[in-house]
């Protein structure tokens, strides 16, 4: 009898095994060739591949468990991927190779979510399109005046888009989607007002994937927060020989790090203004360092000259993988930290008349 317990114990252990939840995600898209699929998710920074199958016919099946439902990436080709927030459940996605706005994603409860809030915003969407396209002919024309036009249009559409967005993270802290927008606006953000989000997520939702690497965020951040010493680094300047971020700002009172690009446009508006306040401050104690997230070597140093950026510069022509921009949590430029002699950030962001301001009361 007691024999007979155990088996039957066992037997149960094995078919509630046997019945974890999990997922199953079925692909059918039309004219999809025949290949390998793959299942994708962003950890660490890092893209990490974490399944694959074949397709055949444009079917495909993709089958795991996760512990709570997080974005992932399902990859079709180079540069086919379709968001997909997963959680253990029958997930279809279907649609027409040719045509990648008819592939959609049915099934999951945290998808249907993230479609309802990105449905929401398309009319915003549309409606920023359409101006960055007078904004590009504007442009092309060189008409300064008409730039600046619609570039205050976008903005001001940009705040309404960023005001819906969080607001539904506010208001959904129970949400696995809330993590994900997150993610998305934390461009730009301080630890604090991170932090100030994460603050309000379950418990559940901070296992997420998203909610880890935005708390991982805010550590960084943290590390490189006003009142910091600002962590050395080295790099190569424009002729190859190494700079020692220590060794440049010891030798002046106060060292602008200046993080930016060829290609940023923000970034070539702002520099005139660096120009000339680099102009009246320079010889009272004022320095700058230019970190730029080129990975074209030339049109850096054309950058340079054209913008007249007489400071020092370095590079390691890695974009956004540049070092030095990684060891700052900088994930968007222009961004800029103020340091003094002795490697003390005692300000960062300052743009504009901000930088003139802040150089004028520290050197007075």
């Amino acid at each position: 009898m007691k024999s007979l317990f155990y088996l039957i114990a066992f037997a149960s252990l094995f078919v509630a095994c046997s019945q974890a939840p999990k997922f199953t995600v079925n692909g059918n898209i039309d004219g999809l060739p025949d290949g390998t699929i793959y299942l994708k998710q962003r950890i660490g920074g890092e893209v990490i591949t974490l399944d694959s199958t074949n397709s055949s016919g444009g079917k495909f099946v993709l089958q795991g468990s996760v512990a709570v439902p997080d974005i992932y990436a399902v990859v079709l080709g180079e540069r086919k991927q379709i968001p997909i927030i997963l959680e253990n459940k029958p997930i279809q996605i279907t649609g027409k190779s040719d045509d990648f706005k008819s592939i959609t994603v049915t099934g999951s409860a945290s998808q249907d979510e993230m479609k309802a809030l990105e449905n929401k915003g398309a009319e915003l969407n549309t409606k920023s399109r359409e101006i960055f396209g007078k904004y590009n002919e504007a442009k092309q024309k060189g008409d300064p005046i008409e730039q600046a036009h619609y570039e205050k249009q976008l903005d001001s559409l940009d705040k309404i888009q960023s005001g819906i967005l969080k607001e539904f993270v506010t208001g959904n802290p129970n949400s696995f989607v809330a993590p994900v927008i997150l993610q998305r606006l934390q461009y730009g953000m301080e630890a604090d007002e991170i932090q100030g989000y994460l603050e309000k997520f379950s418990a559940e939702v901070m296992k997420s994937a998203s909610s880890k690497a935005l708390s991982g965020r805010v550590k960084l951040l943290q590390s490189v927060a006003v009142g910091k010493i600002a962590p050395d680094f080295t790099m190569n300047d424009s002729v190859g020989s190494p700079v020692k971020l220590s060794e440049v700002y010891s030798m002046h009172e106060f060292t602008l790090i200046d993080f930016w690009a060829s290609w940023c446009g923000p970034c070539r508006a702002e520099n005139p203004n660096v120009v000339e306040v680099w102009k009246d401050f320079n010889a009272k104690g004022f320095h700058v360092i230019g970190v730029s997230c080129d990975r074209d070597k030339a049109k850096w140093l054309k950058a340079i000259a054209t913008d007249k950026l007489t400071w020092s510069h370095v590079s390691d022509l890695k974009y956004w993988d540049n070092a030095a921009a990684k060891l700052y949590g900088i994930n968007s430029i222009p961004a800029n930290l103020l340091v003094d002699k002795s490697g003390k950030i005692i300000d960062k962001n300052l743009h504009g008349e901000k930088l003139r301001e802040k150089m004028a009361e520290l050197l007075k």
